[in-house]
């Protein structure tokens, strides 16, 4: 009986390919982390975003609030390859149909009638972004009292 020791040339090579294919096959799970962070990263800033947005008319209050408006705002991450700086397109709509009206009549001690005419404005914030050359959005919408 004629045994070896060692390995052979052809085990040797079998085992880089199948070292090889577990490297390849980590590192693009690894792309893909990073690349699911980046996009939660990008959506959470748009919230935030668009939340400020909300706050800043709500800050006007109702009757101040254009009906229209487009803004650009950037945000910077950092990612896979440095910092990624993101621009984020801002449109927000409160067209005069959004209007809500709501009138009060209260009676006072002495029998008058006080009306109190109260107004809120329906108003829609899309924001959107580039992201791996896809377009992302999000939409908001709320009333300003």
């Amino acid at each position: 009986m004629n045994y070896r020791k060692g390995f052979g040339l052809i085990e040797v090579l079998f085992a880089a390919v199948v070292l090889g294919f577990l490297i390849v096959g980590l590192t693009r799970l690894q792309m893909s982390n990073r690349e699911g962070i980046l996009r939660i990263r990008a959506r959470d800033a748009a919230n935030a975003i668009a939340q400020e947005i909300i706050d800043s008319l709500s800050a006007l209050g109702p009757a101040s609030v254009p009906a229209s408006g487009n803004d650009v705002r950037k945000r910077s991450f950092e990612g896979a390859a440095g910092n990624i700086e993101v621009p984020y397109t801002i449109k927000f709509t409160a067209e005069p149909e959004n209007v809500v009206y709501q009138t009060e009549y209260t009676n006072s001690p002495n029998n008058s009638v006080n009306l109190q005419h109260k107004f809120a404005k329906q108003i829609e914030i899309e924001v959107s972004w580039k992201f791996n050359k896809t377009d992302q959005s999000i939409k908001m919408s709320t009333v300003i009292r």
